[in-house]
């Protein structure tokens, strides 16, 4: 899985003729937590460093009126995209006063996030969030979308460098991106119940069931309570918040996810892809009474993702405990005997 030259990354920085520490996020009203600002820091630092993608968040304390205009100008004078080799960045403006969203997007960048592709993510990713009053979270699950949209790019072969190239290097913002309407804090989205002439039960295997989620994906259902998730899947989903953009997201990468294998071991299988399609997680499985059941509450315990949307095991070490009852080796480790991870929980086939 994603075997492609990485980006280089600019090392030596230099703005106005000064060296510069690299500059991701500016809170100007504390809508983010320490920990959360920490976090962003961290994640934007290495989208520089290894996609030499320049990403900077602004949460502004007073509404300028016109975004757009200060979206721009922010662009140029804080020199978005000047840190990368061909004027990668992208600017995040969270206006909370004005209950608007802006997103510029440099000229190195307008071939793989295009203005319609920005505003499906501000619309249908950021603004639940956002509504929900989860400005952070908002954030670093719309820089996932970003970096997805960037990889498939690499992966399609459909951004040229050259082709957007500023000659003069003098210009790093080329008026793309899409400016949105959003409450902050107003509520959460209400999760629609699922039409009753619909039905998404536990299915005869595990792989009809993943090809019910499928259609679950397709037609955005958001319903918790759906037979087809285990009951501990249905609290999780009840209090975790799924946007249109994540479905869609998801719904293409299963289309284009190779040939899985299914593994079962008792009440348990596994749904898994070949092991150099990182992108491609697993899918955990319990059989029920009424058939075979999505396990995703254990499969958000066992799974992480790093910056390149690859999956990876969260914890090696993971302790018993009767609130979090979930070793290594049980219940679904048994699916994964003939590959190793690494220390930091990546796959890889055995010698």
């Amino acid at each position: 899985m994603l075997k492609k030259t990485a980006f280089l990354s600019i090392l030596v920085l230099s703005l106005l003729g000064c060296r510069e520490k690299p500059d991701f996020v500016e809170d100007r009203q504390g809508v983010l937590s320490p920990a959360e600002r920490d976090r962003l820091v961290r994640f934007h630092r290495i989208l520089l460093r290894e996609l030499d993608i320049h990403l900077k968040l602004v949460v502004l304390d007073a509404s300028p009126g016109d975004l757009d205009a200060l979206a721009a100008e922010m662009f140029a004078d804080q020199g978005v995209g000047r840190k990368t080799g061909d004027a990668r960045g992208v600017l995040i403006l969270v206006d909370p006063a004005g209950r608007q969203v802006r997103m510029e997007v440099g000229y190195g960048l307008e071939g793989v996030f295009p203005d319609a592709f920005v505003g499906h993510i501000e619309r249908n990713q950021m603004a639940p969030f956002f509504q929900a009053n989860r400005v952070g979270p908002g954030i670093e699950a719309t820089v996932e979308l970003l970096v997805g949209k960037a990889l498939e790019s690499v992966d399609e072969h459909a951004y040229d460098p050259q082709a957007s190239r500023d000659p003069a290097g003098d210009h790093l913002s080329g008026g793309a991106g899409a400016r949105v309407d959003v409450a902050i804090g107003s509520g959460q989205p209400d999760k629609e119940k699922a039409s009753a002439d619909i039905a998404f039960e536990a299915q005869t295997t595990p792989l009809e069931t993943l090809e019910a989620y499928k259609e679950v994906l397709r037609l955005r259902i958001k319903d918790p309570d759906l037979g087809m998730y285990t009951p501990e899947s249905r609290v999780f989903f009840g209090k975790w918040l799924v946007t249109d953009a994540q479905q869609d997201n998801e719904f293409r990468a299963l289309l284009r996810a190779p040939e899985p294998r299914v593994l079962t071991q008792g009440g348990r299988a596994v749904i898994r892809f070949p092991v150099e399609e990182r992108r491609a997680a697993p899918f955990f499985l319990q059989r029920g009474e009424q058939g075979w059941m999505l396990d995703f509450a254990s499969m958000h315990r066992f799974l992480g993702f790093n910056h390149r949307n690859q999956w990876h095991l969260k914890d090696l070490e993971h302790p018993y405990t009767p609130e979090d009852p979930y070793t290594p080796e049980d219940p679904y480790m048994f699916a994964f005997h003939d590959w190793r991870f690494d220390a930091n929980g990546f796959p890889h086939p055995k010698d």
